[in-house]
């Protein structure tokens, strides 16, 4: 018991000296872009079991593009460097991102995406996978 107690005021005492790795300082910027466990559509998001796998992808979509109906195996997200994309699930969920978005993918849902500006629309897709799923499954 006194090992405990002893154990708990040291923590008391250190804990407010306790950095993190990256934190607001005066040459370092820090900004929340998202904290969230569901997908952009409310499903809560599960990681998968297995060895882990993770991919990061640059998609640069021309005006007007469309991507195919597909669905994702694994949690991934985005964030829109550049223009602007309209997603739409299978079920007539639409919702459009635009730069500086933070896209929580839907994961086992079929959806679509299409480009519906005049402009090249880039973003950054991260997908934590593993070695027995796939990150995009075509339907």
């Amino acid at each position: 018991m006194k090992k405990i107690t002893l154990y708990l005021l040291f923590s008391l005492l250190f804990l407010p000296l306790t950095s993190f790795a990256i934190e607001n300082t005066n040459n370092i910027k820090v900004t929340k872009l998202i904290e969230t466990d569901t997908s952009w559509e409310k499903t809560k998001i599960i990681y998968p079991n297995g060895d882990s796998k993770i991919t990061a992808l640059l998609v640069e979509m021309q005006p007007q593009a469309k991507m195919q109906m597909h669905y994702h195996e694994v949690p991934s997200f985005g964030y829109i460097l550049e223009g602007k994309i309209t997603v739409q699930s299978e079920s007539g969920d639409i919702r459009t991102f635009s730069k500086g978005d933070v896209v929580i993918e839907m994961i086992n849902k079929k959806h679509s995406g299409v480009n519906p500006g005049d402009s090249v629309t880039k973003f950054i897709v991260f997908y934590m996978g593993t070695e027995d799923l796939k990150n995009t499954i075509i339907k």
